[in-house]
């Protein structure tokens, strides 16, 4: 019978965490995107910087049919 309660308790418990960790979860990955965003227009400005105040054209970038 303390068998019951005992694994009663740990599943409400869980039940109540378990939101919790889904919303860090999204917050931790809201931060990686912002950094990630945050680099790229860093590098983008440094390359600007050491390129005359010229940034890269996209479609340079692009590949060629046919690779």
């Amino acid at each position: 019978m303390e068998m019951l309660v005992v694994i009663a308790i740990i599943a409400v418990l869980a039940a109540m965490l378990l939101p919790a960790l889904s919303k860090a979860k999204m917050k931790a990955t809201s931060a990686v995107c912002i950094s990630s965003h945050k680099q790229f227009g860093l590098a983008w400005t440094m390359y600007a910087s050491d390129s005359r105040d010229t940034l890269v054209n996209i479609k340079c970038l692009k590949k060629p049919h046919g690779l």
